[in-house]
């Protein structure tokens, strides 16, 4: 930890040396322009201009002639417009020195046709409807048409994700994306890989959507630009930031099995400082499905979250930027074993993330970036069983710490190219390791580098690559390569091939974990080997007239020495399960999108995606996915009236469990439903009703007519940001 400390020291340091030698800049005037699909001027909409580097939003609101001006330092930036009744629309744009007012003009569309680039992983913007990797985003105005109040809400309406003990009311949330277990899913906040995984994933019911700005969703081994651990895709989640001049609300809400939710959130921005915070507290009694079963479907829980976000005024061309955020989630209940009879648990959880970043613009077309990064969790069990009587705390703390150095660089034309330098140090301590010392390290270098050229007007090609060098498990090499064809101004064609790796995580290589009330054992294994994969993408994005949109994508994945627990025996009255390389493992499939919008109030999303997984060594198929999987949203909004509502609902075939002894289990088909009203009282206040069924994905043991919930929530804006509007 020492050491780590003082490495972070003196990257801090390098950096605060070339910030004292700097020159400052000097400010250019960006003009921009909004116009609606009938190119007329749109007055009373908002604009964001986001900078690349460490730097506040800058916000504001076209005047009468559909524009609004503001001075930035040259650099590369991405910019969002949004109107009254009309989907937003961006596009990245480089403000150069010496160059006098530039024009850039937005035209907002329907949101069957919009166009959004959004920052990649590379930290460059691209267009998402033109990417030659495979990559999908949630905006958090999708958030608001659902309902969503955690991370798990938010995602249950992409086709290719689908997530597991779902729901506000859970105290684990999980998911299996493409076909891949949470295991093989790089979780991340603002590109930093997160830490604390049990049983295999990160709890994404534990993030409140009030601190996230976007979820970015990589499929495939193409995520592995973003960590050494999405052999099978990655979600980063994007948090947020203020803009111009200060807001604050604060929402409460209660509904079914006595859940309770309290938030506050609120910021000030000036120039290029900002500051945001969030703070939230949710809560559940959880629920039962059958009175008989003494443990209960959806256990008690509580999180809470406090978040925070500054950037510093830009000092000699130096932004310095610093996310912080502390989660602390505890879930409790009853259950029942066979040997120890009805016991009591109580799990409390702890997350806290100290992320600080530095950056600079060099001219127009360039960003070096310094990031440094502290991650903590905390895992405690304790377990107090009736019969016979005993007491245990079973306590897990896992830590990463490391910092990177990034390079990119954009060229008007379309030519982009970044490289970077990553260390990331893992530690786990924990009453569960059979180590000596019960105590686990590694140190893992990385270097990543990546070129976007475009061969022609319409042709673009992407090549790529990741080098890592891990101390438990040697160097791996991970090519990448993509193209993306504009066939004609309504199609787009896109292909891509990656290879990917992920070296065992601690729990698979040295866990001796006990649960279930001593009915079940699982033990690592040190001898485990890296997993590897092929993963080819083949997309087509088409538009339908004006108003429609179709996506498509085919993919396959090829797997080597795939990591599962097998069942090795029985020790006592308890069944034994034991990590093993299983071999080989195929994943294929086809997803498909379509967005309509018949109405500019008027939203239809509809979504599907046919798996075909195959465990070659044992014959099975994967664990954890569903051979069929749909998703339905149909958005209604008036924003003069301040109504919105949404229907919305998923639909999942069964999927394998797992082998009981020699007998195959299968968790049930579920499906989540719900409905979504929100209207504003008044221009300051808005009340929310969240109608859903709670069958999404429960233990088959407990398959039965789920409830339904119903939630209300009333939210009051202290004070509104400038430039906003109704939307």
């Amino acid at each position: 930890m020492h050491i780590l400390a003082n490495q972070l020291h003196y990257v801090l340091l390098f950096a605060l040396f070339i910030v004292i030698s700097t020159a400052p800049a000097q400010a250019e005037r960006l003009c921009i322009g909004v116009k609606d699909p009938k190119g007329l001027a749109v007055a009373g909409a908002t604009v964001h201009v986001e900078p690349l580097t460490a730097a506040a939003i800058r916000r504001g609101e076209t005047g009468q002639d559909g524009r609004w001006c503001e001075d930035l330092p040259p650099g590369l930036y991405v910019v969002r417009g949004f109107g009254t009744g009309l989907e937003s629309a961006s596009t990245s744009v480089a403000v150069k020195a010496g160059e006098g007012e530039q024009l850039l003009t937005l035209v907002l569309q329907l949101s069957a046709v919009a166009s959004q680039v959004e920052v990649t992983s590379s930290r460059l913007p691209e267009s998402l409807l033109e990417a030659p990797l495979p990559v999908a985003q949630i905006h958090s105005t999708t958030f608001t048409k659902i309902g969503a109040r955690q991370l798990n809400d938010a995602l249950q309406e992409q086709p290719e994700l689908v997530t597991f003990a779902g729901g506000s009311h859970s105290g684990g949330g999980s998911t299996n994306l493409q076909g891949f277990s949470s295991r093989d899913v790089e979780i991340l906040v603002d590109g930093q890989p997160l830490t604390g995984r049990v049983s295999g994933y990160v709890d994404l019911n534990t993030f409140d959507a009030s601190i996230l700005e976007a979820v970015e969703i990589k499929t495939g081994a193409s995520a592995m630009t973003y960590g050494q651990q999405g052999m099978g895709g990655a979600i980063n989640l994007i948090t947020k930031r203020a803009t111009n001049g200060s807001h604050a609300a604060i929402e409460t809400g209660y509904g079914s099995f006595n859940t309770g939710l309290i938030r506050a959130d609120g910021g000030i921005a000036k120039g290029d400082f900002s500051l945001y915070a969030a703070s939230a507290v949710q809560r559940s009694l959880g629920y039962d499905l059958d009175d008989e079963v003494a443990g209960k479907t959806q256990s008690a829980n509580r999180v809470r979250n406090l978040f925070s976000s500054m950037y510093l005024p830009r000092w000699r061309e130096w932004s310095t930027g610093l996310t912080f955020f502390l989660i602390d989630q505890n879930f409790w209940g009853y259950d029942g074993s066979e040997i120890t009879g009805i016991y009591d648990f109580r799990r409390p959880k702890k997350r806290l993330a100290f992320m600080p970043r530095v950056s600079r613009a060099i001219g127009s077309n360039s960003l070096v970036s310094f990031r440094g990064r502290h991650l903590a969790y905390r895992s405690d069990e304790d377990l107090l069983y009736r019969d016979p009587l005993d007491a245990r705390l079973q306590v897990t703390t896992n830590e990463a710490n490391g910092a990177d150095a990034e390079w990119t660089y954009a060229r008007p034309g379309g030519f982009q190219a970044s490289s970077g330098i990553f260390f990331n140090r893992l530690a786990m301590i924990g009453d569960r390791l059979n180590t000596n010392g019960n105590f686990a390290t590694t140190d893992v270098w990385s270097q990543v580098g990546n070129v976007g050229i475009p061969l022609m007007n319409t042709l673009r090609l992407v090549a790529g690559y990741r080098a890592d060098h891990d101390t438990n498990f040697g160097s791996q090499f991970s090519p990448q390569l993509a193209l993306a064809w504009r066939a004609i101004p309504r199609l787009s064609l896109s292909a891509s091939v990656t290879r990917g790796m992920r070296a065992p995580d601690f729990n698979e290589l040295y866990i001796l974990h006990t649960h279930g009330g001593g009915r079940v054992r699982i033990y690592g294994n040190p001898s485990l080997r890296p997993q590897k994969s092929w993963s080819y993408s083949a997309s087509a994005l088409l538009q339908l007239g004006e108003r429609a949109r179709i996506e498509t994508r085919l993919f396959h994945h090829d797997m080597e020495d795939l990591i599962q627990t097998s069942l090795a025996g029985r020790e006592g009255g308890a069944v034994v399960y034991r990590y093993g390389n299983v071999g080989q493992a195929r994943i294929r499939g086809i997803s498909a999108t379509t967005t309509f919008t018949p109405h500019r109030r008027l939203e239809l999303i509809g979504g599907y995606q046919y798996l075909d997984t195959l465990n070659r060594d044992l014959s099975t198929v994967l664990e954890y996915a569903p051979r069929h999987r749909a998703n339905v949203r149909i958005s209604y909004s008036d924003p003069w009236r301040g109504i919105l509502l949404s229907v919305f609902g998923n639909a999942s075939s069964p999927s394998y469990f797992g082998l009981s002894g020699t007998e195959r289990q299968f968790m049930e088909s579920f499906e989540l439903f719900g409905i979504n009203i929100q209207k504003d009282l008044t221009p300051r206040m808005a009340l929310r009703c969240t109608f859903r069924n709670l069958s999404d994905n429960v233990d088959p043991s407990f398959r039965l007519t789920a409830p339904f919930s119903v939630e209300a929530s009333l939210r009051f804006q202290i004070k509104r940001a400038e430039g906003s509007t109704r939307k």
